[in-house]
Order: structure tokens, then sequence, then C-alpha cells
């Protein structure tokens, strides 16, 4: 029988995967019937050879457990803690699950804590304490989650991903998990990623390319071309300027690095897997620091001090008007927003440059092989249940979280995600006059398979981040110039490498 339900498991994978996210027309309404054609002649097969068994439809079913609340008939009640203020879809996921589960004996309730040194901090004394924590979304990659497990914290659920027939790699994208295997023999499963995100793209108000008579760039463009537009974008002066471009150094300096060094992905900041060696003499590095500094020097994009010292928000700049475009796509909850942040122009989410047409060439335009997944879906090891616990994941993970898009736009890892419904379902809440759809689309159908592994090796990787910061900043507030910026990001990152290796040693 479990050779049978797995046929039929099989089958609904490749119906899910056929009829996610499409086109529509004749090839999606071809790919929907193959997938159903596929689904019946897998469960016939299933139900002849559990016949053959002796086993019989009743009894399979006898066995599937659809309790998992107390044996006084009373439902169990776990909690959700995650760092996303709940009106950003998590309080209507709990609602979702809540109506469906209440039949199975389950409850579950959203806790918001703060991804901060003090919230990762209570997160963990719970965690250790127990009774507080059932499920989590834990942030901060490996190294946080390494952590944790070492500390005992989390459940091992490799074994109950075996037991419902969920394949990570095949749910997930193999790069997605690369990160997320531990274990002496690298086969254990301790949290699921459930987020993926592409910092190299970012927002353009559709309102003022159009009344510029600009193009939306949906599929990618140069250096030479952006700074076009983005010249053509600006206007006015002082308090009254519109700028073509805020980089987003003050709201974050990572969303303007994953652009510049989405090229270089996965060698950005090392030469090699072995990460022996920086990276910041490549020719691509200077390229893009120089045309970050030229938007700058032509007065395109704001300068970098000013966004610093007026702590300029994409809030307080984009989603007010006072700049055309920003690189920000990890806030795409705020421009969905526009009841905490009032705007009514219509954003479109496209790729960041590229350094030249020789990178215009049908993956590298779209950034395809640049990507980061994270969300971290973890249960907490003293758990009281277990089992209700993994049944929240497995849903959360298989598209139970779209409400965390369409209210927050946090995009799933999850690489059946049926793209019609959540355009539907955004159009329903928001209308088109927030995103436009055709981006929306693009971003969400990124062929996943063209992601690269990061580097595997890593060495002083906190300590060269804040020296990367230190140069870029000096170099782009003209305090000493390109040859200087790089001379020093390469001495100094490959000192702190020798000292991290030395150290380990």
């Amino acid at each position: 029988m479990k050779k049978a339900l797995a046929i039929t498991l099989a089958a609904v994978m490749v119906a899910g995967s056929l009829a996610g996210c499409g086109g529509g027309g004749k090839s999606e309404t071809t790919a929907q019937t193959t997938a159903a054609a596929a689904t019946e002649a897998a469960t016939t097969a299933a139900k002849t050879e559990a016949a053959a068994s002796g086993e019989t439809e009743a009894a399979a079913a006898e066995t599937e457990k659809e309790w998992y609340g107390n044996d006084d008939g009373t439902p169990v009640h776990i909690r959700l803690w995650a760092g996303v203020q709940p009106e950003y879809g998590y309080q209507q996921m709990m609602d979702n699950f809540n109506a469906e589960f209440k039949d199975k004996g389950i409850e579950a309730e959203y806790v918001m804590y703060k991804n901060d040194t003090s919230g990762n901090l209570q997160l963990e004394t719970y965690l250790s304490s127990g009774g507080e924590v059932d499920v989590f979304v834990g942030y901060g990659g490996r190294s946080n989650l390494q952590k944790r497990i070492d500390a005992g914290l989390l459940l091992d659920i490799t074994d109950y991903l075996t037991e419902s027939n969920f394949d990570p790699v095949e749910a997930l994208g193999a790069t997605a998990m690369s990160g997320y295997w531990f274990g002496e023999n690298n086969d254990r499963v301790y949290g699921l990623p459930t987020q993926a995100t592409n910092k190299a793209w970012m927002f353009v108000n559709v309102d003022m390319f159009e009344e510029a008579g600009l193009e939306i760039p949906y599929d990618g463009w140069t250096y030479d071309e952006f700074l076009d537009v983005a010249g053509k974008l600006t206007h006015g002066e002082g308090l009254d300027k519109v700028y073509g471009m805020q980089w987003t150094f003050n709201y974050g300096f990572d969303n303007w690095e994953a652009i510049m060094r989405a090229p270089l992905y996965p060698y950005m900041t090392y030469k090699d897997d072995e990460a022996t060696e920086i990276a910041f003499d490549d020719p691509i590095w200077r390229e893009a620091l120089e045309f970050t500094k030229k938007s700058i020097d032509l007065g395109y994009a704001i300068p970098y001090e000013d966004e610093i010292s007026e702590q300029m928000t994409v809030q307080s700049m984009y989603l007010e008007g006072k700049t055309a475009m920003a690189a920000c796509i990890s806030q795409l909850r705020l421009v969905l927003d526009d009841e905490t942040y009032p705007h009514d122009f219509k954003t479109a989410l496209v790729p960041g440059p590229v350094p030249s047409e020789e990178w215009m060439d049908g993956v590298h335009n779209l950034h395809e092989t640049y990507a980061s997944a994270g969300d971290l879906l973890s249960i907490a090891a003293n758990t009281p249940y277990p089992d209700a616990c993994w049944k929240l994941v497995e849903w959360y993970v298989k598209g139970g979280s779209m409400p965390l898009i369409v209210y927050g736009g946090r995009t799933p890892a999850y690489q059946h995600i049926d793209c019609d419904e959540v355009v539907d379902m955004m159009l329903e809440l928001k209308g088109d006059n927030l995103i436009d759809v055709q981006s929306l689309r693009n971003y969400l159908t990124l062929d996943k398979s063209k992601v690269l592994p990061q580097v595997s090796g890593s060495h002083a990787g906190s300590e060269i981040s804040t020296m990367f910061k230190e140069e870029v900043q000096a170099y782009l507030q003209g305090q000493q110039d390109i040859d200087t910026t790089i001379d020093n990001m390469v001495t100094r990152g490959n000192d702190l490498i020798q000292k991290d290796i030395a150290a380990k040693q």
C-alpha cells in the first residue's frame, strides 16, 4: 500500500507542477488536462495494487490520522511565533488554518516577536523553558539555526518528512535547501526555508514612467540604460526635487549590494569555495562602484550621506513620490499597504541593472542565478504536541502561507505555488492600482532551478561585511578614490580571512 500511495503522491506533485505558475491559454489547459489524466491513471494503479495486497480504501483511510487533539475530544492549542506584524498575512493565515483543522483537534495562535537582539533572546528563553512556543519562524540563516540546534532547542523533523512523503528538495529546490542539512551524514532537517527573495530586483513607479514616456524594463537593463532613465525621471530642486533613484543605503544596504554583486554570484565575496581569498578585485566590483557613484554625482540618486543623516526610508521617499525608483524588494509589503502608507500610484517589480549588454543573456539580466531562502520554519524541541505542529508546518509550506504573499509581499520558497491564485487574491483585495500584474508574475515565476548554490566556505564573514560597508561609504562620500577603495578592500579582506583561518587552527 505504501508503494501505491507513493504513486498517487507522485502524480499529485506532477499535477501541481503542471498547473502552477503558467501563462494561461492552450498550454495551461493542456497541462491541466495532462496533469488530471496522470493523476487519474496513478490513482487507478494505486487502487489496483492496494486491492492486490488485500487492502481496501476504507482500511487505508482508517490508518490515516485525522484527530490530533486530546483524548477527551478537546483540541490542542499551539502557538506560532514570527517577527512580522499580524496584519501582514499571519493573522489571516491562522484564521484559515483554524477553520480547516478545527474538526481535527488543532487550534493555532499567532504571536509576534521582534526580530532583534532582545526579541531573539526572548524567543530562545521561551524555547528553553517550554510552554510558550511550539512552532516559530527564525531569521539569520544557517548560523542562527545551528546555534539553536546545538542548544537542543529544535525538533528534528526528518522522520516527519519521510512519513509524509515530503521531499524538501523537490518542494523547495536543492539550492534553497543546500544550507539547511545537518547531522554527521548531512541528512537531518531542523527547519524549512519558507520564503524566497531576490534582492537584486527593485521597485519602479509606473505612473512616473508613463508620464515620462518610458517603457517598464520588464526584461532588465544595462547600467547605461538605467542612468538614461534615471536622468529623465529626475526633476525639481531643493525640497521639491524628485530623484530618479533611491539606493536605500539607510533602509537596507544589502539591497544595493545585492544588485551590484548579482552578476558575480556566487563568487561575490570570495574567489572560490574554499573562501581563502577575497574577490573584490574583480573588475565587476570596480564597475559597480563607479556606476553607483556616477548616479549620485549626476544628481539622479540620493547621496549616501543624505540617506543616512536624514534617516530616509522607503516610506518617507519612494511611497511619498519623492523618488521614482527604489532598491528594496524585500519591503514589498509596504507597497501593498496603502492604508498605513497612503499612495495612489502603481509599482512594478523589475530586475536591477547589469553592467553591459554582455550580461543581457536571458539569465543574468533577470538575476536568475541569484536568490536567497529564509524565514526558517522550525518546531520547538519540547512542544507537547509535535504531531499537530508538523501538520501546521506542512500546511504552511505547501500553500497555507498564501496570505503572507497577498498581504505581506513575502514570496514563498515552495516551487508549486499557484501564481494565478496569488494574482487573483491580490486583485480581489487591492485591485490593480497598487501593483503591476505582469511584473508580479515575472517575479513569482523566476526559474529557481538556475539559482547557484552559495560558496560553501566562509571566513570572517561578518567582519568582511563591516569592512566592505566602511570602504563603500568612504568612496561614495568622496573621501577616497576608486583605486584606494579597491586596494583597501582587497588588503583588509585578505587579512581578515587569514586571521580567521589562523584562529581556527
